[in-house]
């Protein structure tokens, strides 16, 4: 099956190393960390070039070059290692966009540093594009709270617009949820076409979208034209 990921991401197989059985004299809880963030990055690899329902745990543990048994001294499951992965990289995504925006005084400029910094970070990294938004649909209860958790942390970026300057009008009830739902579904959908590493000339779509139902249209294209 055709990779559906790219060699530049993190977690590529090539840049983890075997990790020699035997006397080390590595610290027992380092090794076990180590080992972790090994099966961790090899998840990300495999899920990207299998999907997540075709993925094995000896597919995993292939990549990360350690045993099953270390597997399960780590992860109860498949899905437990995916959930590690996934909020490892939510917590990463998180960080990225909140440095973007507090760099930007202003709040529709916040909701577009934010914005752009996330879609240059898929776009670059298209095997964790895939894992964040396509992926992770598929996995089961366990990842629930985890993408609900992703989706609160956009709406609360939103959220100030409903005070910010004077609106003509009052934004419908759920516009915060119904405008995120877009913008990933978006984002997702050209995932799905095998155009993740193009995902940065939809910047200023997601920008107009997710701005003009508090700014209007023209404000939001500014801002979009600045963070593009």
């Amino acid at each position: 099956m055709a990779n559906r990921g790219s060699s530049r991401d993190a977690g590529d197989p090539a840049e983890l190393r075997p990790l020699h059985g035997g006397r080390h004299g590595i610290d027992p809880q380092l090794l076990a960390h180590n080992q972790r963030e090994r099966l961790i990055a090899a998840v990300v690899v495999t899920v990207a070039e299998h999907g997540y329902n075709e993925t094995t745990i000896a597919q995993i543990t292939d990549a990360a070059s350690v045993s099953r048994r270390t597997f399960y001294e780590h992860f109860e499951g498949r899905e437990e290692c995916f959930l590690a992965a996934y909020e490892a990289l939510d917590d990463y995504i998180a960080d990225l966009m909140s440095e973007a925006a507090s760099a930007e005084q202003h709040w529709p400029d916040q909701v577009g540093a934010g914005f752009a910094a996330l879609i240059h970070f898929l776009a670059e990294r298209p095997n964790f594009a895939r894992l964040y938004l396509l992926e992770s649909v598929v996995v089961g209860e366990k990842l629930v709270a985890a993408r609900a958790k992703t989706s609160e942390r956009f709406i609360v970026l939103l959220a100030p617009g409903r005070t910010y300057g004077e609106l003509d009008h009052e934004p419908a009830e759920g516009i915060e949820e119904a405008l995120i739902g877009g913008v990933l579904t978006l984002l997702a959908r050209r995932i799905l076409a095998g155009e993740a590493e193009q995902l940065e000339r939809f910047i200023p779509a997601v920008i107009d979208f997710s701005l003009s139902p508090y700014i209007g249209l023209e404000a939001a294209r500014e801002v979009a034209a600045r963070h593009a």
